[in-house]
């Protein structure tokens, strides 16, 4: 066939063919849900090298329009300018649609949680305290992805040294008409990282490591597959109402984390190193969110009229947040009843 008469939807299976040994496997399943549902539906059928940018343009335009986010349409336009990469270089059809512009998003208010719902939510689980409870607050105090705290096994927790070891995460992977549950190698080389724990972190997984000796059982489960994802957000949403604490999803926990952290006087490299990040510029426009208490406190520091103000504002507590001995060991008996 000449490749000036391959359509879009002939040139994105050559595309996924090439990929398909360069790629993860998360990132296929990703790319064949974007073709499939978006992408072939309204512009499959448009030969490659008559494809425009005003096409692509409109395109794109109708699927915000339709309720798509501004990232989710941006996303889509970068997949359709891969494919028409791909052509020119190794089909050698060039495609005008390569001029496109890709439309610009803003990028929505990172969200956390405030100090006073963290302790609201750590008392809760430490009355009465499971698996998922505590990893809900493993992930307050090390900044996890989801997929990731899914997939801790317990011999990824290092309590010789007070570290956790990050070497994997859980998804669920459409494969034709079914999806499986699958461990994968983590988002990127850089999301393979050791995090330190806090010592009281460290001490509540003691008590439940113990308890379990086969390392290669799963820290959310205790056995030898691995929690759902969606199991875990189940029990999350739940513990949130339980505490009266309001829903945000599971990710603003590590937002929280590398919040507290940088308002704590972490250096961002460090930070942007125990979050999985490759530029740190990830870690200052996207995760970290100074709240409103720590710029008022800075600007308290700087203030000339300091002598004469009379109200202190405290600093928040960081995301180890739980309380002193008498409770503390309260939760170790409740946890010594967990098995």
């Amino acid at each position: 066939m000449k490749t000036s008469s391959l359509t879009l939807d002939q040139t994105a299976e050559r595309f996924l063919a090439d990929k398909q040994d360069k790629l993860k496997q998360s990132t296929l399943a990703r790319y064949a849900y974007i073709l499939e549902h978006y992408i072939l539906p309204a512009l499959g059928a448009v030969l490659v090298c008559q494809l425009t940018a005003n096409q692509i343009s409109d395109f794109l335009l109708r699927l915000q329009k339709g309720g798509l986010s501004g990232k989710s349409a941006r996303d889509v336009g970068v997949l359709v300018k891969s494919i028409l990469r791909y052509s020119a270089k190794k089909l050698d059809c060039t495609s005008p649609g390569l001029a496109v512009e890709l439309p610009a998003y803003r990028r929505k208010q990172i969200d956390i949680f405030y100090p006073d719902e963290i302790q609201r939510l750590a008392q809760k689980i430490m009355d009465k305290p499971t698996t998922a409870g505590i990893g809900i607050l493993l992930t307050l105090n090390t900044g996890l992805r989801l997929g990731e705290l899914c997939a801790l096994q317990y011999k990824d927790i290092d309590l010789r040294n007070g570290v956790l070891h990050v070497s994997k995460t859980v998804q669920r992977i459409r494969s034709g008409e079914r999806t499986c549950l699958m461990v994968l190698p983590p988002k990127s080389d850089s999301a393979r990282r050791t995090i330190p724990l806090p010592g009281d972190m460290a001490a509540l997984l003691k008590k439940i490591i113990q308890s379990h000796p086969n390392g290669e059982n799963y820290l959310l489960t205790g056995k030898s597959a691995p929690m759902e994802p969606r199991t875990m957000q189940y029990q999350y949403r739940a513990w949130l109402k339980a505490a009266g604490v309001p829903y945000r999803n599971f990710h603003v926990l590590r937002h929280t984390y590398a919040s507290r952290c940088v308002e704590r006087g972490v250096d961002v490299k460090s930070l942007s190193e125990m979050l999985g990040h490759a530029d740190v510029r990830t870690t200052l426009q996207v995760y970290v969110h100074s709240s409103l208490e720590h710029k008022m406190r800075v600007i308290q520091s700087i203030c000339f009229l300091a002598p004469a103000l009379t109200t202190e504002v405290t600093p928040s507590p960081s995301p180890s947040v739980f309380p002193e001995t008498s409770q503390y060991q309260q939760l170790l008996a409740a946890l010594s009843q967990m098995g």
